[in-house]
């Protein structure tokens, strides 16, 4: 709560990350959220301050260097909550956009045998099935049944909060279809053939560039890390640097250099892949 005051009168400067929570789907007013940002930055940046306060004072380091560790953590973490809306935007669109060949097929299934569009969403809502998607079902099923939006509304409110331009695109087509009197199993057979090829094309694409992730991490990961500690062993016979700097050295290569490399390219593979 006292956090949380500190931007009481700031939130019309943040419009920006209120809509980013939005199409993230975080369920946390802007206020808490800013809120959880300063305090797991005060305490990600003091548990640091303490940890390699502890650690530098047995191997000799200024302890200044601790304080500083400790501040660049603290921001990083605040940082951080401001870039997560972003990842967790790009997340649900690639998962959104992996499910809906097989939501399209389905739906096709269903406007053949005669279903209305709001009756189709809310079957696929309350249906056992293993699709990112439905999670956004229930969401319009809830929009249809508790604030008694009309499916036009509702499917229209959903294209605005998506975070894929694929999916409102999409939705966008079952309002047009539905308002002109179109043939909506013609459309979500059409879409189908369209999303499927494109998820052919994706895969593909990710295939190629694993490639390049591979010889990212050898190089990032491997080999880099490698040719500096040889360079710094050299160094440290001919006396350039004291005991205590190439301690320092290596350890911040191995905790903190290597690992941010390596979680750097698993989460680029990882934002790559295409789900299944």
């Amino acid at each position: 709560m006292v956090i949380g005051g500190i931007f009481e009168n700031r939130l019309d400067k943040f419009e920006d990350l209120r809509r980013k929570l939005r199409r993230a789907g975080i369920n946390k007013s802007l206020r808490m959220y800013l809120a959880s940002a300063v305090f797991y930055g005060i305490v990600v940046g003091v548990s640091t301050t303490i940890l390699f306060g502890f650690l530098f004072f047995f191997i000799g380091v200024n302890p200044i260097v601790a304080i500083l560790l400790g501040i660049i953590f603290g921001i990083s973490t605040y940082s951080g909550f401001f870039l997560y809306p972003s990842y967790q935007i790009g997340e649900r669109k690639r998962l959104l956009e992996a499910s809906l060949p097989t939501a399209s097929s389905y739906m096709t299934a269903m406007a053949s045998a005669g279903v209305t569009p709001d009756k189709i969403f809310m079957s696929l809502a309350r249906d056992d099935i293993d699709l990112f998607i439905k999670e956004d079902a229930k969401k319009i099923s809830r929009d249809i049944e508790i604030f008694n939006m009309d499916i036009i509304r509702a499917l229209e409110a959903a294209a605005r909060r998506s975070p894929s331009s694929k999916y409102s695109t999409f939705l966008e087509g079952i309002v047009s279809t539905f308002t002109s009197g179109g043939d909506l199993q013609m459309y979500f057979q059409s879409a189908s053939e369209g999303l499927m090829r494109d998820k052919v094309a994706t895969e593909k694409a990710f295939i190629e560039n694993l490639g390049l992730m591979a010889e990212l991490y050898l190089v990032a990961c491997i080999v880099l890390p490698t040719f500096i500690v040889v360079v710094i062993a050299m160094m440290g016979l001919q006396g350039t640097f004291s005991h205590t700097t190439l301690t320092f050295v290596v350890i911040v290569l191995t905790l903190f250099i290597i690992p941010v490399l390596q979680a750097v390219i698993i989460l680029l593979v990882d934002g790559l892949q295409p789900e299944e």
